[in-house]
């Protein structure tokens, strides 16, 4: 019975580390935060996608169980004024790096579960075409100015 249980849990952390390598080979996450926020308002995450492949990742949804709902976003100019735009998509080519962050593309967390302050982890998932989850941690920072 020992041998049995052995084997089946070295397959599971097999499985396990299969995931996270293929994951890794989709899309390179880096340098994930959110900015301070004062209670029950909108936050938002900025964070460095890199697509280290040789296929385009199309990241068509985002999700966080802290947050009724995440959205893909981005800002522009209009005749001087600043817009927010949801996309309803977000490509990365192969071997492009797309910086999300402030008055550019960013994620926008809305309807929040909770009240986050500086140290927080926000657990979020991007959602790719194919289906596959991306789990990250964007980390609570004080806002810059």
């Amino acid at each position: 019975m020992k041998m049995l249980y052995r084997k089946t849990l070295a397959l599971v952390v097999l499985a396990t580390l299969s995931l996270a390598l293929a994951a890794a080979d989709v899309l390179e996450i880096r340098d994930a935060w959110s900015p301070e926020a004062p209670p029950a308002r909108m936050m938002a995450s900025f964070m460095t996608l890199h697509n280290p492949g040789s296929e385009t990742v199309v990241i068509k949804a985002a999700e966080s169980d802290q947050f009724g709902r995440v959205e893909i976003h981005t800002m522009t100019m209009d005749d001087g004024v600043m817009r927010m735009r949801r996309l309803d998509r977000l490509k990365i080519e192969p071997g492009a790096t797309i910086q999300l962050k402030s008055g550019g593309i960013h994620l926008m967390l809305i309807r929040p579960l909770g009240h986050f302050t500086r140290g927080d982890e926000i657990k979020i998932s991007l959602i790719t075409e194919d289906d596959e989850r991306l789990e990250l941690i964007s980390t609570v920072r004080p806002r810059q100015p």
